[in-house]
């Protein structure tokens, strides 16, 4: 078996194991509309390294365009209808959150959301969820591949 094919499998065995637990357990509804399942998956496989520290998972986090330098921190996508006011940047920093203020791109044309990028502890994702303002969060960690069937010209990632 080639090791792409080993890592598929153990990439997809992971994710199958963490991550219906991780949404049936949370039983918080903001959790589940709000937080992308990638975005889901990769904030658990963080939780299970820092817990249990494996080669293979820390490959799998590495093949997956994640930045394994700091396992505490994810860097995300927050979405959101209007530009954050200053009390509401405030209340996201004293949460240990890093917004990247400068990175804000309004909502344009159809889309109803605009986004902003943020370094966020792990175990701040709950949290960040019960904000009415955020409208949805994702990932800004993965390796992006072309739709178009061009090949990539070279992976980018951000350790």
């Amino acid at each position: 078996m080639s090791k792409l094919a080993v890592l598929i499998i153990a990439t997809s065995l992971i994710l199958l194991t963490l991550l219906p637990t991780s949404c049936t357990t949370s039983g918080n509804d903001a959790m589940n509309e709000k937080v992308s399942s990638q975005l889901l998956s990769q904030v658990n496989l963080r939780k299970e390294q820092l817990a249990n520290p494996t080669p293979a998972r820390l490959d799998i986090m590495k093949d997956m365009g994640m930045s394994v330098a700091n396992l505490e921190i994810q860097r995300i996508f927050i979405h959101l209808t209007q530009e954050l006011n200053p009390a509401q940047i405030a209340e996201i920093e004293t949460m240990g959150i890093t917004l990247y203020l400068d990175s804000w791109l309004p909502p344009v044309g159809n889309h109803p959301t605009g986004f902003l990028m943020a370094d966020m502890p792990v175990n701040k994702l709950a949290d960040l969820t019960k904000k009415d303002y955020v409208v949805r969060l994702e990932t800004a960690e993965r390796v992006l591949q072309p739709q178009n069937g061009a090949q990539p010209q070279s992976e980018q990632r951000y350790d």
